[in-house]
């Protein structure tokens, strides 16, 4: 969305396809280490940032998985799962992040209460705990 905002400010026609608008901080309630807010509630940042692509005009089509980006002679051609087909002149690839599961059992029920997947964002929310000071030379699978 950022890309789309600089590129529209650059008077540049601008077309963004996205999966989704918020990405990663849709998985969480509020935000508290987002410069110049001290808390936001993830939906609210999410329809700031809707908000602030929607005073350019940027043509969005929200929704679409992209399958498949190629070079063509001109520039770019980009597929959606739908089979539609876009071109331009050039391609912001932005693939976001999400969060790489553990599919263990009770993960889904207890993400956001013990379970989390940002230890600088989230650690703030686990009890105080004392960690032994060899915590990082734990092999990984001692820790479950």
């Amino acid at each position: 969305m950022t890309a789309a905002v600089y590129s529209a400010r650059k008077l540049l026609n601008t077309f963004l396809i996205a999966k989704d608008i918020g990405g990663q901080v849709m998985w969480t309630s509020s935000v508290e280490n987002y410069m110049g807010y001290q808390v936001i509630e993830s939906d609210e940042l999410i329809n700031r940032f809707q908000k602030q692509v929607d005073q350019f005009p940027v043509v969005q089509k929200i929704g679409v998985n992209v399958t498949q980006v190629k070079k063509i002679n001109g520039g770019f051609e980009v597929t959606a799962d739908s089979g539609e087909k876009f071109q331009g002149k050039a391609v912001v690839l932005a693939s976001g992040k999400r969060p790489r599961r553990l599919s263990i059992g009770g993960e889904t029920e207890l993400t956001g209460h013990g379970v989390t997947y940002c230890s600088t964002c989230d650690a703030r929310i686990m009890p105080a705990r004392k960690w032994p000071s060899s915590a990082a030379a734990i092999p990984p699978s001692k820790l479950f």
